[in-house]
């Protein structure tokens, strides 16, 4: 059975640099926003687990008071909150080849799907992604709080074991949101910015060199790809998309007829901004 080749679709440094640096900001963005106390009451709660692992149990009780106490100053200074933040990891996935690429195999997946080849199909759809997904861990202050103070009455009333079961139920609920942010809509806004940095550096685009308007013309022929790889990965194939890759379309004529497009950029950064709001659930 033949296999579909697979040919990457290349960038340069500078724009994966980029996008590595927009990945890093939302990933900051995201840490910034943990809570410390709702961070420390975990910590505190699996503090209790271990010293009642160890019989250890004014340490347990010690150690549920601490994370009580930081649960009610969320609570206090939020009462309608009803996820505290307490951990955030990241998941990249990427596939480097080229929307041609992508739509040979996605027929190929609708073929396995009509024989009734849904495992092999499976297979194949779970290497169609190009993304970084960020995991939040959050305590579910809704009934957090509560397994705490049932822990602790147990615990004063010499029931142990009732207590230890408790801790473990609770740090079991703790709720995980996911944020997916398509890695192919990065690389496009990327690619279209070294664009504008070229023409920034030149001092316009009637001072450009013969070589720098073909390195101009090569990112914002990168950005159309990536607009066109998010459509072949099922990210995106509304009128947005349409409107952005229309909109590259015309700012490569108007570079290329050696007029000043700013106010084209500027209208494709916020169509970017607006399309990466939507994508990014």
């Amino acid at each position: 059975e033949a296999e579909t080749e697979i040919e990457p679709v290349e960038t340069t440094e500078g724009v994966e640099a980029d996008v590595q640096a927009q990945t890093d900001e939302t990933i900051s963005e995201r840490r910034a926003e943990l809570l410390a106390e709702a961070t420390e009451a975990l910590s505190e709660t699996q503090k209790a687990i271990t010293a009642l692992e160890g019989e250890d149990n004014q340490e347990a009780l010690d150690a549920l008071a601490a994370a009580t106490g930081k649960l009610e100053l969320i609570l206090a200074r939020d009462p309608g909150l009803s996820l505290a933040p307490v951990d955030v990891t990241i998941v990249e996935r990427d596939v480097l080849t080229t929307p041609e690429a992508v739509r040979e195999l996605r027929d190929e997946i609708e073929e396995l799907i009509d024989d009734g080849r849904l495992q092999e199909a499976r297979r194949l759809i779970a290497g169609l992604a190009s993304e970084i997904e960020i995991r939040t861990a959050n305590l579910p202050l809704l009934t957090y709080p509560d397994a705490i103070k049932l822990a602790a009455a147990q615990l004063d009333r010499g029931e142990e074991e009732l207590a230890l079961s408790t801790l473990n139920r609770a740090l079991s609920t703790l709720v995980v949101t996911e944020t997916t942010v398509p890695l192919p809509m990065l690389r496009a806004e990327a690619s279209v910015d070294a664009a504008r940095e070229l023409l920034d550096e030149a001092g316009g685009v009637t001072e450009l060199s013969t070589d720098q308007k073909e390195q101009v013309a090569g990112h914002l022929g990168a950005a159309r790809t990536q607009l066109e790889m998010a459509e072949a990965l099922g990210y995106e194939s509304g009128n947005a998309r349409d409107g952005l890759d229309d909109d590259i379309e015309q700012l490569e004529e108007q570079i290329e007829a050696g007029e000043e497009s700013d106010s084209l950029f500027d209208s494709i950064k916020r169509q970017f901004n607006s399309l990466k709001d939507r994508l990014t659930t």
